[in-house]
């Protein structure tokens, strides 16, 4: 766990590391007081429709709009954001220097890493996806780590039917193998490179309420489409992350 201060309360963070392949992923749950304010942000952001993002936004999703600065700069989702993603570039920096790949670290009697790191929030959006849309495979440029947010469960309750179901069942390993909620539609997935003997080149994530995920920003991404009455909404934002160390980089952006 990690936690954060605001407005003199610590608010705790559950968070992991995982390594599916090359770079770490920080997957995480948002903590319930961060939660509820994330998503009436969100919602207001999709029921005023201010700012249309869409222009910028590789998606094919009517609904995709920009979050204005003044919703993390004036309550507790800046802080929420700002040290998530300080967590991810400390343990991204002290993995490299574990393996030899900076000089050796100084760090603080709590053990944190005294090497300077800034963050610098540069946009934010949500998604709300609805049957049929998707997102096809992007990065994001103009900078270096990502953040995505997801506010609904992608399930057999969410899932009206399975896409192609005929082509589904004629699939080698038996008919009805695949139920609504197992398959790969409108999961995430992120992709590192090409499959090889003894690694992985992807990654996938079956949207769960509450659920968070932080990393680089230039590796490639999509959703696949789904069949369902509900809508999946979602939300990211983009820093840009430097570090004191000249010796130190978190990828140009």
């Amino acid at each position: 766990k990690i936690g954060f201060m605001y407005k003199k309360k610590v608010t705790k963070i559950q968070y992991k590391m995982i390594e599916p392949f090359g770079p770490s992923i920080m997957q995480g749950k948002i903590p319930d007081v961060v939660f509820k304010e994330f998503e009436n942000c969100i919602n207001e952001v999709l029921e005023k429709k201010q700012d249309n993002h869409g222009e910028a936004l590789a998606g094919r999703i009517d609904d995709e709009w920009f979050i204005d600065e003044g919703y993390f700069r004036f309550s507790i989702l800046g802080p929420f954001l700002d040290n998530i993603v300080s967590k991810y570039a400390a343990n991204m920096t002290a993995r490299a220097a574990s393996n030899g790949m900076i000089g050796k670290l100084e760090v603080d009697l709590d053990g944190s890493i005294k090497t300077g790191i800034n963050t610098t929030r540069v946009s934010g959006w949500v998604n709300s996806m609805r049957s049929g849309e998707y997102n096809p495979i992007h990065y994001h440029p103009g900078c270096n780590i990502t953040t995505v947010f997801f506010f609904d469960d992608v399930d057999e309750e969410f899932i009206d039917d399975i896409i192609a179901p005929i082509q589904t069942n004629s699939f080698a390993y038996g008919k009805d193998v695949h139920k609504k909620g197992t398959t790969d539609d409108g999961v995430l997935t992120i992709f590192y490179n090409s499959n090889h003997y003894y690694e992985h080149g992807q990654w996938s994530i079956r949207p769960k309420r509450g659920d968070f995920l932080v990393f680089p920003a230039w590796l490639s991404h999509g959703v696949y489409p789904f069949i369902s009455k509900k809508r999946r909404r979602t939300a990211s934002v983009n820093y840009i992350v430097e570090s004191s160390d000249q010796n130190l980089s978190f990828g140009l952006r």
